[in-house]
């Protein structure tokens, strides 16, 4: 019988269908990052909601068959839905193995009883947990032999909070602040108890107060006197049960005042904490994107350029106030140390970002962003700031694409606007589109256009009021053909294509080119 249970849990290990249905089933049910879980999540959501207002329903109306018939499927949903949290809550084959191979290590025998005790604590720590009770109890009523316990339905509602990720994020408030609220909840405990301990010492005795006769009516009295309701019903006529009361009630402050302080400052950590996965949600919704790695006065002209060409883009920083700035113009942006490998992993630099850009005032910063990512990413493009260029050769060797000279690229620009400050501030109007329409922009060559192999003259530049200011090879950067037109240039693939014209004549070229409407 071991050998058998051995030798199935190796069939199982190395069972490409069981891993793959077995990951199917954790997705749906635990992995809130999956695309089709959000789906399975409000399709439960509805069947809780809609089985509990037949609950209602029910109350002053006959049964009908089709809605027992519908409360039937919902039933069998949850029931599947149990077993399957069941299953995934552990791995018995891999526990089993585990077993039998540190057992072979040791050269002992494996005795197969404690695996199987070990599975069957692992399974009670999930079946005693407090969401597998809830479950338990939204499925056991629905049988005949327990209609009594029907009212448990009621427990349906609490499986909401397994769908809905806002009430998950509450609840993970209380689990964070476990302790103060357990503290919260002694001194609330101790208050109550004082309070109807003397209270009931003092009017419980028979014909002084008619409305305590026992201690509950006494704890009764305490509870609505501390939550500030005060209904009326029972209320202090000795001396000492009104000096208890205003006692109680100057208590009731503190309590409450504490535990308003507890669930506040909480919800107020959370929400940096939910503020955080959304934009890691919405980073993992996002294809081919930048990773744009400070945001000081160069990112942020750079994600302008970025935004206008319409290229999606996340921001990494460390300063608190230049992300708020950077949310506030509407951006997507995260306080985060992009240094960090667990960041850069999260932001998606292996999935669905296509570059990196480093823009940071500071070179070791920079060379360790470069660093981080080309050691998770040696296919992605990074581009780097670099401050001083005796740096250079230090970014080259660490992997990264390109370097922008930052000091040489100012002096530069300064040095060609002294020289010729009009053709400066034309070919600057035309590269920020400063309320000037002609723009520079890049075309594509696709491999399946048709031009491909053929003379570039074929393309009547004129006739879209285009200028072709040169020819670059995706393949080969430094190999660039300015005014191609003039050397009878063949079209390649992965070529593209530099132009100046009207923006809507460049949207018409890379439409007919891209589109392949183009005519040879």
């Amino acid at each position: 019988m071991t050998k058998y249970i051995i030798s199935l849990s190796y069939k199982l290990e190395t069972s490409t269908k069981y891993k793959k249905f077995k990951e199917f089933t954790y997705n749906i049910l635990e992995n809130n990052s999956y695309h089709y879980k959000k789906y399975f999540d409000m399709m439960m959501i509805f069947l809780v909601l809609s089985t509990i207002a037949i609950l209602i329903f029910e109350v002053n109306h006959k049964n009908l068959r089709l809605l027992n018939d519908y409360e039937l499927f919902a039933v069998i949903i949850f029931s599947i839905e149990y077993i399957g949290r069941f299953w995934i809550s552990s791995d018995i084959h891999s526990m089993i193995l585990e077993d039998y191979e540190n057992q072979q290590l040791l050269n002992r025998k494996y005795k197969i009883s404690k695996s199987v005790k070990r599975i069957i604590l692992r399974k009670f720590d999930f079946i005693l947990s407090p969401m597998a009770i809830v479950d338990l109890l939204a499925i056991l009523p629905y049988y005949r032999p327990l209609r009594l316990l029907r009212i448990l339905l009621i427990f349906r509602l609490f499986k909401i909070l397994r769908y809905a990720n806002s009430l998950k994020e509450f609840l993970q408030v209380f689990k964070e602040r476990k302790f103060e609220l357990f503290t919260l909840g002694l001194l609330y405990i101790t208050v109550v108890f004082f309070s109807s301990t003397v209270i009931f010492i003092y009017e419980g005795p028979e014909g002084v107060n008619p409305k305590i006769v026992d201690f509950f009516d006494a704890v009764y009295w305490s509870i609505i006197t501390i939550s500030t309701v005060g209904y009326g019903d029972v209320t202090p006529i000795t001396v000492e049960g009104k000096l208890v009361t205003l006692i109680l009630v100057l208590a009731s402050f503190l309590v409450i005042a504490f535990g308003t302080s507890i669930i506040t400052t909480g919800l107020s950590d959370r929400m940096e904490v939910i503020k955080e996965n959304r934009v890691q949600s919405e980073t993992a919704k996002m294809n081919d994107f930048v990773i744009v790695c400070g945001f000081g006065m160069m990112g942020k002209y750079f994600c302008e350029e970025l935004l206008s060409c319409g290229k999606k883009f996340i921001i990494i920083d460390t300063n608190k106030e230049i992300i708020n700035n950077a949310k506030s113009l509407n951006y997507l942006a995260i306080q985060s140390d992009a240094t960090n490998m667990q960041t850069l992993e999260m932001m998606g630099i292996n999935n669905g970002a296509n570059s990196v850009v480093a823009l940071t005032n500071d070179d070791a910063v920079n060379l360790s962003i470069v660093l981080s990512g080309r050691a998770l990413n040696n296919k992605i493009k990074i581009i780097s700031r670099v401050n001083n260029s005796n740096s250079k050769k230090k970014f080259e060797i660490a992997g990264v694409n390109e370097t922008i000279l930052f000091n040489d690229v100012t002096a530069f620009v300064a040095s060609e606007y002294l020289g010729q400050p009009v053709a400066f501030e034309a070919i600057d109007g035309i590269l920020l589109n400063r309320d000037i329409k002609v723009i520079i922009d890049e075309v594509e060559i696709l491999d399946e256009s048709k031009i491909i192999g053929k003379n570039i003259n074929l393309i009547d530049f004129k006739n879209y009021n285009l200028t072709l200011v040169g020819i670059i090879n995706l393949r080969n950067f430094e190999n660039f053909v300015f005014n191609p037109t003039n050397i009878d240039y063949i079209v390649q693939k992965n070529d593209i294509l530099v132009i100046i014209g009207f923006k809507n004549s460049v949207s018409q070229l890379k439409a007919d080119l891209i589109n392949l409407n183009f005519k040879v």
